[in-house]
């Protein structure tokens, strides 16, 4: 190969030109076909004419006595003469006299009949074997029976039961081993997908291979998803290839898993015509986790804040003194004031305290008052903005009881989600034909799919299209083309920017809805609780605080978290538009009886377009306005050469071999344009925008820039089969990457597999009333891994750009200063990540094909992970940290699968899959200089470190994991291994919540110079490596508190039919591992913000937080802190242990239980849809994402596979959808 690998080319035309050669290869191929079938019906003809025969009627039936549709029937020894079933199971066909027919249909055992009347019936019975019998693999197709390596084949029609605008979403728990990330609930964004667990300590690296007709995929981004290109309608089969021996021929590509997708081609017979209409309704699921949502608990939950701080706080504050030991204190004991007393004040001063006893000002509540209260007096308090009232005459909160006065009379009961949230009307259409000849096949598709969400603003719309064929024509030679078409649009939050920003203070509609507080008129009112409206007759939102109040003028301190957003997301706009054209083009020439050579070109261009426009008028926009576009498009090549044989020797021996060529080429362009100073709000044209660059830090500047990747490869495999039971299997694979220097440039890849069909064996003659197969599978063989790589990682490269603007005012936008700095260095040592995989299998069936199954254990280690070390900035560029292939994992499992016919009758059947898998993940080695220096007087465990989100292993980057230490690392150690702070109770002389605290080396031995201990002597009467509860929180200790992996997940399907009424459930399940609840976290820690208008106390806390009078709650005494503007805070200095180090009381067991779909059909009679010249008319209704049952609601444990930590604490919740549809076949 040539060595500048990265400079080849093929010389090619522009791309636009093989949009025209695709197309003309339809009508190319159009003439050929037609050809082809018209040359065939004359030599049927002729064969005819020179024989006597005679007419064959019959009838098919399965073994129920249902009529079977579409079998196959050929006259013996002339396999051109032919027919197909039709809807009833008959047929007519001319065969010579005393011939023989055969009939076979795919799941049935073929049958030979004596045709020795003019008469005949044919009883197939279901061969649970063949039904998968011959099953995509790597560049082809091989025999189920004839597998060594492990692979799990998914029926089509599971994941085209349910309304997604991804196959990833459906693949939840389809196959053992498939774990997905539900990262984003907005329609067309994709979902992360792990075959086995995690390979490679190198973040976003692990994620598995999608094939689609023999072409790998990209997938850079939420927004690149090729399955949401893909219309479910147009999959033929789905193959989910796990082990070395299934995927090392694909190489580097393959180490992670492959999905391996192949569309629909025709059928020969006649034309059929399938049409197929969906209706329904989305809407939002559960997605609360139970945060106060009504007004009068809100009042109630303020006013014992203020009680609890007034009485027992220090000085009648909510922040708590500090004794001479460092310990925090109240005053608990020692009251400040009666209860009588401290009821009155906390009723009079409900809008006015703010942690003084004197000095009374606006508090958090912000002057909004949702009630009318009959009797109540307002005497002001404070001045200007901080202005606010004491009550008397009457309360809103009785001091008596604490509980809401009775007669006050609620005014408004606003919510954000009547607004933002809705029941969407979906709908998808989709139209095929298919059909052909023994000597072409063709099939055609359209289709349309309007996916709006339930946020308003939000859809997801498709176009696509398919053309399929194939033509014999000669007997050596078979030319066909797959070609297909796909538009997307995609309208997402206008407040986002970048991966997975869903939880940023910026735009997140679901942060506005949740963050709500029932307190706040979300229109603007008057006295009366009337709403006031505007000129066009349109409600007026309380944006300006000018709802009325008695106590004073509102003051919510709108900004990038509290802005206008009702008007942002009407106005703003976040747009993606993707064309997507596929061409798959290729000849296959059979010759020497034994050989066939495969030509492959394979060509997807891309066009991808993003707008983002912040309108000058409100929010983060304001006030200048400004647009933002993105552009790329991408073309990708891709060549195969494949030369495969096979041969049966005798009637023992099959050999089939392959060797081959692979060659891809991606070339990418991006242009980005950014602006600002919108002349007309909303009219978006270049020309209205009059500065060249953008204010705004989300849009881009304007620039372009170029991605080249290219890669070669050479493959071989081999398998062997004797007297179809002993297997072997061999495969090799050497590939190049544009991505590595020179000398790394080459990695050669490899397995070997074999197979024992133990129930052949003689010495299981006595097991073959009950069992009909038993098979083991052992493989081993070493993959290779550059994901986490990107095209120019190991160059050296320069950064070029402008370090400051001139003043926004001129609008010109002319730059200041340039910088120009050296980015990342030559690295001439990475290489390919070796991933080395052991799988050992048993698949069984018995009671004939009633019950059939596998189970698997596999071993996987990845060698020379890359692995982030520390390093010194000089030597890197300015960077801390340089990866090197110097880290080894584990991941290692057991995966069950099993698929049981229960029932089988004319009337009735019945069956059931269940599959589940176990993995842990475990880091084997680090390198020495990565362990850190310990002593006994650091209080972590030897050989360990503590790490963030270094190894991001869902979707995208950012989220909160980067903001606290979330796992314990070490050689042996889960790789996710939680490390947290531990709540430890109610410290019941102070109503403080306390900490567990690991008695230190310091904390027991004095210092040597100053005899000093650690933490002021704090500890020091206890020993060393003791847990102990402390009210100091600044001593609170880190724990293991588990593994963000589960003990064991999978999928659970189930199909029932009572004549022509058929029933399906689809779910999914996880048992054991741990998840963190950001959002919970905050409902907890941080108590209620109106200033930022978000987090409202948790319900949990309602009647649950410590008093003398509640010894028993679980959480502690709330108080009031003015400094954080917390209703109510769990945590004394509002600091949270130092900001997002939250403790365990926000971790839960990531169990959970989905029912995915639930499909109810009815079958028409044929005797009634015939009448209208329809073959089959099925009608259905369907629901999906039905329930989700997990430890704590509103959690959804799917939207992560590493433990919550980099989830955003208001994530886009998954849709619930019903549907009712239609199925017409002609």
């Amino acid at each position: 190969m040539d060595e500048n690998l990265k400079s080849r080319s093929f010389g090619l035309p522009e791309r636009r030109q093989w949009k025209y050669l695709f197309a003309a290869s339809l009508f190319l191929l159009a003439p050929v076909c037609v050809s082809a079938a018209g040359s065939y019906a004359n030599e049927k003809t002729v064969a005819l004419q020179q024989q006597a025969k005679k007419t064959v009627t019959g009838t098919v039936l399965d073994e129920t006595g249902q009529p079977v549709m579409g079998a196959t029937v050929v006259e013996k020894g002339h396999p051109s003469n032919g027919t197909i079933t039709d809807i009833d199971g008959k047929f007519t066909l001319q065969i010579r006299e005393g011939s023989k027919i055969s009939v076979s249909y795919v799941g049935y055992r073929s049958q030979d009949v004596v045709a020795s009347g003019n008469s005949v019936a044919v009883t197939l019975t279901q061969d649970s074997e063949a039904l998968d019998e011959v099953v995509v693999v790597a560049y082809g197709t091989q025999k189920k029976k004839d597998l060594t390596g492990s692979m799990t084949s998914v029926r089509p029609e599971n994941v085209q039961v349910q309304n997604t605008t991804t196959i990833t979403r459906a693949l939840e728990g389809a196959a053992p081993g498939i774990q997905i990330a539900a990262v984003d609930g907005q329609p067309g964004f994709d979902m992360a997908v792990r075959i086995r667990g995690v390979s490679s300590t190198n973040g976003n690296s692990s994620a598995a291979l999608i094939v689609i007709d023999g072409v790998a995929q990209q997938t850079n981004s939420e927004w690149e998803n090729p399955l949401a290109q893909l219309d479910p309608n147009d999959i033929a089969s789905i193959s989910i290839l796990k082990d070395a021996a299934s995927t090392a021929l694909y190489g580097s590509r393959g180490a992670n898993g492959v999905v391996l997708i192949t569309t629909k081609s025709g059928q020969s017979g006649k034309a059929k015509i399938n049409f197929e209409g969906r209706w329904g309704w989305n809407s939002i699921g559960d997605y609360n986790v139970n945060s106060i949502d009504n007004a009068a608990t809100y009042y109630e939950y303020a006013w014992q804040s203020i009680y609890n701080s007034y009485r027992y706080g220090v000085n009648g504050t909510g922040l708590p003194g500090i004794d001479a030991q460092g310990f925090p204190y109240t005053n608990l004991k020692n009251p400040n004031h009666t209860d009588e007393e401290a009821r009155l004040f906390a009723s009079q001063h409900l809008f006015d305290y703010n942690n003084s006893e004197t000095d009374f000002q606006m508090n958090v509540l912000r002057n909004n008052m949702a009630y009318n209260l009959p009797g109540a007096i307002y005497t002001n308090t404070g001045s200007g903005t901080q202005s606010s009232s004491t009550m008397s005459g009457a309360y809103l909160i009785d001091p008596a009881t604490g509980r809401l006065n009775p007669a006050a009379k609620l005014l408004y009961n606003d919510t954000a989600k009547d607004l933002l949230f809705k029941h969407a009307f979906r709908q998808e259409y989709n139209l095929s034909a298919s059909g052909g000849t023994d000597k072409m096949h063709y099939y055609f598709s359209l289709g349309y799919q309007d996916e709006p969400s339930y946020l308003k603003y939000n859809d997801f719309r498709r176009y696509n299209g398919r053309a399929n064929m194939d033509a014999q024509l000669f007997a050596w030679l078979k030319v066909g083309a797959n070609i297909g078409y796909s538009n997307t649009k995609t309208h997402a939050q206008a407040g986002r920017w970048g991966p997975r920003q869903i939880g940023a203070a910026s735009g997140n509609a679901i942060m506005y809805v949740k963050g709500w507080t029932p307190i706040v008129p979300l229109y603007q009112r008057d006295q009366s609780g009337v709403i006031m409206y505007d000129a066009q007759g349109e409600p007026i939102l309380n944006i300006a605080n000018k709802s009325y109040s008695p106590l004073g003028a509102g003051n919510v301190a709108y900004s990038a978290w509290t802005r206008d957003f009702i008007y942002e997301a009407k106005i703003n706009q976040d747009r993606q538009d993707i064309a997507l054209w596929t061409g798959r083009l290729f000849a296959e020439f059979s010759f020497l009886k034994y050989f066939k050579f495969n030509l492959n070109f394979n060509m997807d261009e891309t066009y991808w377009r993003r707008t983002r426009y912040m309108n000058s008028i409100a929010g983060r926009g304001t006030p200048n306005g400004g647009i933002g576009i993105l552009t790329y498009s991408r073309r990708i090549i891709n060549t195969q050469q494949l030369l495969s044989y096979s041969q049966d020797f005798g009637k023992q021996h099959h050999v089939n071999a392959m060797v081959g060529h692979e060659y891809e080429d991606l070339d990418r362009k991006d242009v980005n344009f950014g602006s600002a100073y919108e002349m007309i709000p909303g009219f978006l044209i270049p020309g209205n925008f009059v500065s060249r660059y953008s204010n705004i830090s989300a849009f881009p500047n304007p620039g372009w820039s170029l991605d080249k990747f290219r890669t070669e490869s050479y493959l071989g495999r081999v398998n062997y089969s004797y007297a179809d039971r002993y297997y072997a299997s061999a495969s090799l694979r050497r590939d190049a990457s544009s991505k590595f220097t020179k000398d790394n440039r080459w990695g050669t890849f490899w397995s070997l597999g074999a197979g024992w069909r133990i129930s052949s064996e003689n010495f299981m003659a006595g097991t073959k009333e009950w069992l009909d197969n038993l098979k083991l599978r052992v493989s081993y063989g070493v993959t290779g891994n550059s994901n986490g790589l990107t095209s120019y990682y190991l160059n050296h490269t320069w950064n070029y750009g402008v370090a400051a603007w001139q003043p926004s005012t001129n609008g010109t936008g002319v730059p200041k200063t340039f910088v120009v700095n050296s980015g990342n260095l030559v690295r001439d040592d990475i290489t390919w990540e070796n991933i080395h995989q052991f799988d050992i299998g048993i698949d069984f069936s018995v009671l004939n094909n009633r019950i059939t199954g596998a189970i698997d254990y596999y071993n996987h280690l990845t060698s020379n992970s890359l692995y982030n070390q520390i390093v010194s900035p000089l030597a890197n560029a300015g960077n801390e940290e340089l990866a090197k292939n110097s880290a080894k994992l584990r991941n290692a499992g057991i995966e069950l699968e099993i698929d049981a016919d229960i029932i089988r009758t004319k009337d009735w059947t019945w069956s059931v899959g269940l599959n589940g898998t176990h993995y842990r993940t475990t880091l084997e080695k680090v390198p020495e200089s990565q362990i850190p220096y310990w002593d006994e007087t650091i209080d972590i465990p030897k050989g360990c470190w503590t790490a963030n989100n270094e190894a991001m292993l869902t979707a995208g980057t950012g989220g909160v994991g980067g903001r606290g230490i979330f796992y314990l690392r070490g050689e042996g150690k889960d790789l996710f291994n939680l490390y947290m702070f531990k709540y430890a109770g109610v410290d019941k002389e102070t109503g403080l919540p306390m900490y567990w605290h690991r008695v230190t080396y310091k904390d027991v031995t004095p210092d040597k110079e100053t005899g000093a201990y650690e933490h002021n002597g704090r500890y020091k009467q206890y020993k060393q490596g003791e847990n102990v509860k402390t009210t100091a929180y600044a001593d609170a200790s880190r724990y293991e508190v588990g593994r963000a992996t589960p003990d064991f997940m999978g999928g659970i399907t189930t199909s029932l039919r009572w004549r022509d009424i058929d029933l399906s459930i689809v779910a999914a399940y996880q048992i054991g591992g741990k998840f963190f609840s950001t959002e919970y976290g905050n409902n907890l820690y941080k108590g209620s913000d109106l200033v930022r208008q978000s987090m409202p106390p948790s319900n949990d806390l309602v009647g649950n937080t410590w008093t003398p009078n509640n010894a028993s709650a679980y959480f502690p005494m709330q108080w009031f802190q003015g400094d954080e503007n917390n209703v109510g805070s769990l945590h004394y200095d509002g600091s949270c242990l130092g900001g997002y180090n939250y403790t365990d009381m926000a971790l839960f067991d990531a169990s959970y239980f989905r029912i995915k779909n639930i499909t109810l059909g009815y079958t028409l009679p044929k005797n009634l849809v015939r009448k209208i010249g329809v073959t089959k008319l099925r009608a259905y209704v369907s629901a999906d994402n039905v329930l989700l049952f997990s430890k704590k609601q509103g959690l959804d444990p799917t939207a992560s596979v590493i433990g919550g930590m980099e989830v955003q604490d208001m994530t886009y919740p998954q849709m619930q959808t019903v549907t009712i549809g239609v199925n017409l076949e002609f």
